[in-house]
């Protein structure tokens, strides 16, 4: 597994090889554009992915409200451990991600993201507190 930034992993699948996932649910802080500067916050959020993942067998789990693949090729997908535990929804817990929705159409796992990423803001966690509050815009170079 390679974390390409906190919202795009690269996998080996057992059957398909290697794969690029975008998670669903969740927008991560700029850190790979470069046209873009790096986002407050950006590589502490990566970093939360490759603590998170490095060596753990996961699952991918597609969302029947969501294609399969995005523009870029990317497979859409949600990263669950075997016990359950949901990357989408940690990492918005965590303050490493915030929740977003693509094109006016939530995922079916949006509500629980949401709930994750208020207990972070209201407790101030990740890019919820110092020095970002929750200003994690990149801007074009």
């Amino acid at each position: 597994m390679k974390v390409v930034d906190g919202d795009t992993i690269d996998v080996r699948d057992d059957v398909r090889g290697r794969l690029r996932i975008r998670v669903l649910g969740i927008d991560t802080p700029e850190t790979v554009d470069p046209n873009r500067t790096v986002g407050c916050w950006g590589p502490e959020a990566s970093a939360f992915a490759r603590d998170a993942l490095a060596g753990q067998r996961v699952a991918l789990v597609g969302d029947p409200t969501q294609d399969s693949h995005d523009k870029y090729g990317r497979t859409l997908a949600y990263i669950v451990k075997a016990d359950g535990w949901d990357y989408s929804i940690e990492a918005a817990r965590a303050g490493a991600a915030r929740s977003v929705v693509f094109g006016r159409n939530p995922v079916e796992r949006q509500g629980a993201i949401e709930a994750a990423e208020q207990e972070a803001r209201e407790g101030h966690v990740g890019m919820w507190g110092p020095p970002c509050w929750g200003n994690t815009q990149s801007t074009p170079r």
